[in-house]
């Protein structure tokens, strides 16, 4: 089975101040930072062997501070949706002053003015996934804390309206009826190579694939876009990083 955690980028300065940012070059702030290295600790106890960021230098530093021995990819295909004329403009004076296209957009119908269409976001985010899933089969399987056999895991920076239409595009979320993600939130996206229950109690279920390692990287090599699709099962949405800091503190003070 291959595991896609999945990671908004931390908190910025124009986050803070409630600014429209897109793909404009918006470094993290001190808070951002601090909710990456947050992050960390979910995704370094999930031994991914491989990463990927979008071409924005605050998912690279969201990366960086997860304490990782390894370096991402860059794929220009995970940047944000371009937010057009609204870029730099306060979120309240664009939902007050362009109320009709702003819920229109809210809802993942149409796009800001001269931004990129809603439809581009979600086709080049699936896209993109399913590429990073293919490219699993020459990763090795590295033990999970709450799997039952070894996992191919990979950690994917990205943006939050970019990822919410990821899980669009993979049938996993309808962007009109969740929460928006939260600065450093983390989602967990799980693609098993069958159609059965993952559970090995059940008739026909588990991850695990006859062969061995190689059978199983033959099997995800031939993956089409929409079988990945068909397949993919969201594990998780949006573990904010203020609850893992939270935790992690509670279990030092017990100790």
């Amino acid at each position: 089975m291959i595991r896609v955690i999945c990671v908004r980028h931390g908190e910025t300065e124009w986050n803070i101040a409630h600014r429209l940012q897109g793909r404009s070059a918006v470094d993290l702030a001190a808070s951002g930072v601090a909710q990456a290295r947050a992050a960390g600790r979910y995704v370094r106890g999930q031994h991914p062997t491989a990463g990927y960021v979008s071409p924005l230098s605050r998912t690279r530093a969201t990366f960086d501070a997860f304490g990782l021995d390894f370096e991402p990819t860059e794929r220009a295909d995970l940047v944000e949706q371009s937010l057009g004329d609204w870029e730099g403009r306060k979120t309240a004076a664009v939902r007050d002053g362009d109320a009709e296209r702003y819920r229109a957009w809210k809802r993942g119908e149409g796009a800001p003015p001269r931004g990129e269409p809603t439809d581009a976001v979600v086709e080049r985010m699936t896209r993109a996934f399913c590429g990073i899933v293919r490219a699993a089969a020459e990763l090795p399987a590295t033990p999970s804390v709450d799997a039952e056999q070894d996992l191919r895991t990979v950690v994917l920076v990205s943006h939050g309206t970019a990822t919410k239409a990821l899980l669009e595009g993979l049938g996993l979320a309808e962007r009109s009826q969740v929460i928006s993600l939260t600065a450093g939130a983390i989602s967990v996206v799980d693609v098993p190579l069958h159609d059965g229950p993952l559970s090995s109690s059940l008739p026909g279920g588990g991850a695990a694939v006859a062969g061995g390692a190689e059978a199983e990287a033959e099997i995800i090599r031939g993956l089409d876009d929409a079988q990945i699709r068909s397949r993919a099962r969201l594990r998780m949405y949006n573990l904010s990083p203020e609850v893992l800091a939270t935790a992690a503190g509670t279990a030092e003070t017990s100790a």
